[in-house]
């Protein structure tokens, strides 16, 4: 439970003594909650990366995806309860 917690608080950290608002990051260090939010949603997807981004003070997980023909961008929230797409 305290893990789950502390990778977002750390990126939360990271993001903010960054100049950018994003980075790249592994599929490996992204929670497993918010994976499996979005493996509920896009089961078919290719994730093509995952980045970690804060934007209008929220911070979220996004992954770029190919799903089928499409290619789309999708933000997850740290706690995996919303999943959006652009």
């Amino acid at each position: 439970m305290k893990k789950r917690l502390i990778f977002p608080l750390i990126i939360s950290i990271a993001l903010a003594a960054c100049s950018s608002n994003e980075f790249e990051i592994k599929e490996t260090d992204v929670p497993q909650n918010v994976i499996a939010a979005f493996r509920a949603k896009y089961p078919a997807a290719q994730v093509i990366k995952w980045k970690a981004e804060k934007e209008g003070g929220k911070f979220y997980f996004e992954a770029e995806i190919k799903d089928g023909t499409e290619e789309k961008e999708i933000h997850i929230t740290a706690d995996g309860l919303s999943v959006e797409d652009d």
